[in-house]
């Protein structure tokens, strides 16, 4: 725990699983709670291969989808890898879900619909607690389970709809809002809606998904943390953005190349503005992402910041630096 909050990291499937698992060690030794991910199956590995391989080979880190979706994970598969990951792992597994992205855009299907993901939710909630579930004309539970469990299940949201209908089905949200003031600030203002309305009174964790870049010249990190900046923006309203940043979003909504969503030199990269890393990344010097961090761990709102670096592609700096460096250069400050 670092200032009483939790720190992930987002781990994109784009290298050998021995070295996702030799990162997932590294960030459990420089105090990291847990590790997300990737869930997009042409441009990552198998993200349950990948979260069990890397559960085997750690003591205390928690492991998590980050995020999957409900078009092509089953409820009933997705349950039954869940409860799997937590029996083998003492209780360190949860899942992240979403509304889907580069995971379909590869394979031409559109985004699953709110509903969709809250009856996904529901349903896996149910199978680990063994309820019988019908499955078009056919009744089924996980018939291997000992007994119920309970693993964390949060939704990534990234527009107002998704943020306030969260806290209705969901265990937490990871917010994909940016991370300035005014636009964190309204992300939690559509999490206390959403909470208001469905009447909640259990706890409720808030996750922040953080493009992350540090090196001793400022302009270097900012550059290598754009492909990052572009994946978060490609889902963002370009009403919620007035004048050059309102044109930049819409330019890149329109030739964002899905196929490229973990390079880290796609040319749509080149159209995220300097205002616009700024307002969505910890990007800099290590006073910078220093200063950045800990804004970000007082707030009282906040659990989880997961840390998302670009970590794949031509260019980008090795993860094992990543961390290395994060753990010399920021952490004893925080």
């Amino acid at each position: 725990m670092i200032r009483g909050k939790k720190l992930g990291l987002a781990l994109w499937g784009a290298e050998p699983v021995p070295r996702l698992v030799a990162h997932a060690q590294l960030a459990e030794s420089i105090g990291l709670d847990s590790i997300w991910a990737i869930d997009s199956q042409l441009l990552c590995r198998e993200v349950t291969v990948t979260l069990a391989a890397c559960l085997a080979a750690t003591t205390r880190l928690h492991v998590a989808t980050g995020v999957t979706q409900p078009a092509t994970r089953h409820p009933s598969v997705a349950a039954s890898a869940l409860a799997t990951l937590h029996e083998m792992s003492g209780g360190r597994a949860l899942m992240g879900v979403g509304t889907g992205f580069s995971s379909l855009r590869t394979i031409g299907l559109p985004a699953a619909k709110i509903a969709e993901v809250e009856t996904f939710v529901d349903t896996v909630r149910r199978l680990l607690r063994k309820e019988r579930i019908a499955f078009g004309g056919v009744e089924g539970d996980l018939a291997w389970l000992p007994e119920p469990i309970a693993a964390p299940i949060v939704v990534a949201a990234s527009g107002p709809r998704m943020t306030q209908a969260a806290p209705r089905f969901a265990d937490g949200a990871i917010l994909h809002h940016g991370i300035s003031d005014a636009l964190l600030n309204r992300a939690l203002e559509w999490l206390r809606q959403g909470s208001e309305r469905a009447g909640r009174q259990t706890p409720f964790e808030v996750s922040v998904w953080v493009p992350y870049g540090l090196s001793a010249d400022p302009r270097a990190a900012r550059d290598s943390i754009r492909p990052r900046v572009a994946g978060a923006l490609v889902q963002a309203d370009p009403t919620q953005f007035e004048g050059t940043e309102r044109e930049a979003v819409e330019r890149l909504q329109a030739s964002y190349d899905v196929g490229h969503h973990a390079s880290a030199g796609p040319e749509h990269a080149a159209i995220v503005l300097d205002s616009l890393v700024d307002r969505y990344a910890v990007a800099g010097s290590p006073d910078d992402v220093r200063a950045g961090l800990a804004r970000l761990l007082d707030h009282p709102a906040i659990d989880r910041i997961i840390l998302n670096p670009q970590i794949s592609g031509a260019g980008a700096p090795p993860i094992d630096q990543v961390l290395r460096d994060l753990a010399r250069d920021v952490l004893p400050a925080l």
